[in-house]
């Protein structure tokens, strides 16, 4: 299973609300405001769903595949700016997308921790 990174961790309650977030105007609102570790847990998915170090099912691969040269965008990106930028460019959908089946694994490896 996938160790995540403390990026990921600390930042768990800003990518839930991140995710459950329905309006545009609500997620930009939260990305303008977020800190620069916020940012970079996003960045840090998305390299990382890149890198196949999540499990995902089909379903959840062939919607992520659509916004594929998004993530690619951010995971590439040297900078928490350039980051913010491109996050802000592109579509809440995409950003919901990753966010919940991550979230999801996530919530699975801190249950399976408290219970061993």
């Amino acid at each position: 299973m996938y160790e995540f990174s403390p990026y990921i961790k600390e930042n768990v309650e800003f990518l839930q609300k991140l995710a459950s977030t329905k309006s545009e105007k609500k997620k930009n609102a939260l990305l303008l405001n977020a800190s620069a570790e916020q940012i970079l847990a996003i960045v840090e998915i998305c390299a990382n769903i890149l890198k196949f170090n999540f499990a995902l099912t089909k379903s959840q691969k062939r919607k992520l595949a659509r916004y594929a040269d998004f993530y690619r965008s951010i995971a590439r990106s040297k900078t928490e700016k350039g980051a913010r930028n491109r996050i802000q460019q592109g579509s809440g959908i995409a950003l919901g997308a990753i966010l919940v089946p991550v979230l999801a694994e996530l919530a699975a490896h801190l249950v399976q921790k408290i219970v061993n």
